[in-house]
């Protein structure tokens, strides 16, 4: 995740990468915040001259750190009721009617109940069928917060304390860096202040191959070869390494997979049944497939997954039925035994160099994103964003509504992950309106 970084449009390239994909089956399945959470096609100095192998690895793992060259938009006038219109139905239509052949579906929630509405079809084939809350997206960077709701769950147990250092959780035989003797803690990891980089170096993102059998041994020996160049805890800098260190922590401690601990402490609890990872009969029937310029990503690539060293940063599928289960917690609507917990990640614990629409700040908690508007409003979100989608989910914890926007097309084709950034064009000044509205 990296600032100042511009969008890369360039319709060769595009057409070279899906020819690739195409080619070994295969979909980079890690996404944003900061797809957060996230994998934005967002590329600095990238030209056509690029080969194949360097377009990959400048698409995997760019995550969403900050929206730039975005002009404020101001919120409309009269207030707005928190409801689907029809206004925002045809805004949506437009948008995919645009050339995309993709989906998007959206869900609303607050204190009087949830709306849905979907358009576009699964895939371009003939027997798919229309979107709706059911339907099955990739979440990209979203999966963060998962993570950091697992970690504060089992602090709340007392299992972990936000401030041990992670080389008490770590094989002996690691060398965990420190800077000048101070120690990275659980909680930098959570708030991307570890100091670590944004990708293990030792990751080779444009081989297929290395890629998808990368390790924990690998992973560990990507941290013991790091230095760190700023105290842990006092700057932020977005790490996939990081969270992928702290998902294996939580693994290790547990001895259980990161889907498992996904299921057990958060997906049961919630009665998400069609959040998930691994993809299988029936669920894959449900997948909306997802699209780059229009060019929609191949049904073989569905199988394929980050290796699980590196789940716990952005490898969850789900609807927008389930998100909105999600976001209800989050937001207080439904009481569960993760209330503590969930509340726990939305503290604000540090600044960020993150860049939105002007006068908006943005702070971090436990992985998730605080938009201050003014001294006393805030608005929490995360985003995601992986090749073929892109995704948001944010709500407005004093008026207490949400929303969930899922799309089967990257954030070039819809920008659906740089809402949570400001209102900048006519889509996120209706979101941030729904939300601000009293």
């Amino acid at each position: 995740m990296n600032n100042n970084k511009e969008y890369f449009r360039t319709l060769k390239l595009r057409k070279q990468l899906l020819y690739f994909f195409y080619m070994v089956s295969f979909v980079i399945c890690i996404t944003p915040i900061i797809s957060t959470t996230t994998i934005i096609t967002e590329i600095a100095t990238a030209t056509t001259d690029l080969s194949i192998a360097e377009n990959i690895s400048a698409l995997i793992f760019t995550m969403l750190p900050s929206y730039q060259n975005k002009q404020e938009i101001p919120s409309a006038d009269q207030p707005i009721d928190f409801e689907i219109t029809n206004d925002l139905k045809n805004l949506i239509r437009i948008l995919i009617n645009n050339g995309t052949n993709a989906a998007i579906v959206i869900g609303l929630v607050d204190s009087n109940g949830t709306q849905f509405y979907g358009y576009g079809k699964t895939s371009n084939a003939p027997y798919a069928t229309i979107v709706n809350e059911d339907t099955i997206f990739d979440i990209g960077s979203i999966t963060k917060t998962f993570t950091t709701t697992l970690l504060a769950d089992m602090v709340n147990e007392g299992i972990f304390q936000l401030e041990d250092p992670i080389e008490n959780y770590l094989p002996s035989s690691i060398k965990v860096p420190m800077y000048y003797g101070q120690k990275i803690t659980l909680e930098d990891l959570a708030t991307h202040t570890s100091g670590l980089p944004e990708n293990p170096p030792n990751l080779q993102v444009s081989n297929i191959t290395s890629y998808s059998d990368y390790t924990r041994e690998q992973l560990y020996q990507a941290l013991s070869n790091i230095t760190i160049k700023t105290a842990p805890g006092t700057h932020f800098e977005y790490s996939n390494m990081g969270i992928a260190i702290l998902g294996d922590i939580l693994e290790s401690k547990t001895g259980m997979s990161y889907e498992e601990l996904v299921k057990y402490r958060i997906l049961n609890v919630l009665g998400m049944n069609s959040t998930m990872i691994n993809l299988s009969d029936p669920w894959i029937s449900h997948l909306a497939l997802g699209h780059d310029n229009g060019i929609e990503i191949p049904i073989t690539s569905v199988d394929l997954v980050i290796p699980p060293p590196l789940a716990p940063a952005g490898s969850l599928r789900s609807s927008v039925a389930d998100m909105i289960k999600y976001l209800s917690a989050n937001m207080g609507l439904i009481k569960t035994k993760l209330k503590d917990a969930i509340e726990n990640t939305h503290m604000i614990r540090s600044a960020t160099n993150l860049t939105g629409i002007a006068p908006y700040n943005m702070y971090v908690g436990l992985e998730w994103i605080v938009t201050t508007t003014n001294f006393g409003s805030q608005i929490i979100w995360h985003n995601g964003e992986v090749i073929g989608y892109n995704s948001l989910a944010i709500f407005n914890p004093t008026t207490q509504r949400g929303i969930v926007i899922l799309c089967s097309c990257i954030s070039q084709d819809i920008d659906i992950a740089n809402i949570g950034f400001g209102p900048h064009d006519e889509l996120s000044n209706y979101i941030w309106n729904l939300l601000l509205s009293i």
